[in-house]
């Protein structure tokens, strides 16, 4: 039986849905996770620039690189990106892309020659502006479920033992409210709230993932060589983070099984914030044809705002649409809290081989069971967010390859990366990665050059939309960077 549709209006709350806080377990990782397009070279080399130098991307990597330059530089990178999402769910495959114009860095490095071949030799520093994560994106999922409907998960409620006996008023107003008022799900007449629902099976299921934003530093970093041979950095980095996220999760029964024609229910997500962090290194030339070099990246430290809108669009065979006038009915938060990302140490070896060209790779340790969800109220408890990411995350080792080949002005580059999963085992992607080729080339004379970058980051992942029902997911991610500057 239909009910008689109330005005839901805006509501106002902290959203703590099934799953308490999943939401920003799953946001701790997405903004620890860092794919940098900095510079053009150090993309086209893998970005294993632990024990290289005289690019501005040290500023990031380890700003002992720093102490190689010999001149005053002035840069700026922008770029152009293009992402690939192939999904499968149900039997059904589909696919989608976006493109997007992006940009790398902009930075000017200054830099103090003593003349003396002992001692502080030279001392540079470098401000500038670097993109270390894009999250554009769209992945587009459809099939036909002859099993359950969201509307079976809005009837579960958020301990999953279901709803019936829950008074309407006391149903999660960004969940199951939204499907009641939205007469997706109803009560039966003359009873104790029990619940039903009017979505067929089979019925046809679309979800269109859509996410924008990224995460960029300005930063001020100095390196300082001693003796050519002996090399030190240490670099402060404010980062700016946005990240927008619609999800947009539709049913349609399209074998008119029941009165319930479609409903659309979507999520909207906007988080904003500004983190601090440092980094130091050290670099070291063992021969004159080998450098190591190691440094370590303090935890970010985010202090966040979030907004997020959920809403419930429904329309029957018989022309009847419960909406209020702006066309949904929707319930909305704000709310602030804090996030750690975890500590990275690095660490790399270099070759020169005369001036043929060079030969790097770097290793990075992370452990991603580090990050820390901290409240800014009196009345949240992020403690049991906290214990799901110790026990839901582990730590990995990155491994970065790169190597460059010169002719004459010209040189030609190569590299790649791989980024194990951060999951701990027996997760749903406990076994998913992301792995990176790059390639380049780039020209250079005493006061200026252009490099061009390419990369391909490739990852697989699985993608539960509720319940068990999981699409399978491969992202393609492809990066072109170009970089001219100028030397003085």
């Amino acid at each position: 039986m239909r009910k008689i549709l109330s005005l839901v209006g805006l509501l106002v709350c902290i959203h703590t849905a099934q799953g308490q806080y999943t939401q920003y377990i799953n946001d701790a990782i997405r903004f620890s996770q860092n794919f940098p397009t900095i510079t053009a070279r150090s993309m086209s080399m893998g970005n294993a620039f632990s024990s290289l130098g005289g690019d501005f991307s040290s500023s990031y990597t380890n700003p002992a690189g720093l102490g190689l330059y010999r001149k005053s530089e002035f840069h700026l990178t922008p770029g152009l990106s293009y992402s690939k999402t192939k999904t499968s769910f149900l039997g059904q495959e589909n696919e989608d892309f976006k493109y997007q114009f992006s940009f790398g860095s902009l930075g000017y490095v200054g830099t103090y020659i003593s003349k003396r071949d002992k001692g502080l030799v030279s001392a540079s520093y470098a401000i500038g502006y670097s993109r270390l994560n894009n999250f554009n994106n769209t992945t587009y999922i459809r099939g036909e479920n002859e099993l359950n409907s969201l509307a079976d998960y809005f009837m579960a409620g958020p301990s999953g033992l279901g709803i019936n006996g829950t008074d309407p008023e006391n149903l999660d107003p960004f969940t199951d409210r939204l499907a009641f008022d939205a007469y997706v799900i109803d009560t039966l007449p003359n009873t104790n709230f029990e619940y039903v629902t009017y979505a067929p099976l089979p019925i046809t299921q679309r979800r269109i993932i859509k996410t924008t934003g990224g995460t960029g530093e300005y930063s001020f970093s100095f390196g300082l060589n001693f003796s050519n041979v002996l090399y030190v950095g240490m670099g402060l980095g404010i980062q700016h983070l946005n990240y927008e996220k619609t999800i947009i999760h539709s049913e349609f029964d399209l074998l008119d099984l029941s009165d319930l024609d479609l409903f659309h229910y979507t999520e909207k997500q906007d988080v904003e914030g500004t983190g601090i962090t440092m980094n130091m290194g050290v670099m070291v030339r063992l021969l004159k044809i080998m450098r190591l070099g190691a440094s370590v990246h303090l935890p970010t430290y985010y202090r966040l705002e979030e907004y997020s809108i959920n809403s419930m669009y429904s329309a029957f065979d018989d022309g009847f649409v419960p909406t209020e006038e702006n066309g949904d009915i929707y319930a909305e938060s704000t709310y602030e809290y804090k996030l750690s990302t975890p500590l990275k140490l690095q660490g790399g070896a270099s070759v020169q081989i005369g001036k043929a060209g060079i030969l790097a790779a770097d290793i990075e340790y992370i452990d991603y069971s580090g990050m820390r969800l901290r409240e800014k109220d009196d009345y949240t408890d992020f403690n049991e967010s906290n214990q799901e990411i110790e026990d839901g995350y582990r730590s990995v080792l990155n491994l970065r390859v790169g190597g460059e080949a010169r002719i004459d002005n010209i040189s030609f580059r190569v590299g790649g990366a791989y980024y194990p999963s951060p999951f701990a085992s027996g997760n749903l992607n406990d076994d998913t990665s992301y792995g990176e080729l790059t390639t380049g080339l780039g020209y250079r004379n005493s006061n200026f050059f252009f490099d061009l970058g390419f990369s391909a980051l490739l990852h697989e992942e699985k993608y539960n939309l509720y319940f068990n029902n999981v699409a399978d997911i491969t992202q393609q991610k492809y990066r072109f960077l170009a970089t001219i500057g100028f030397r003085f």
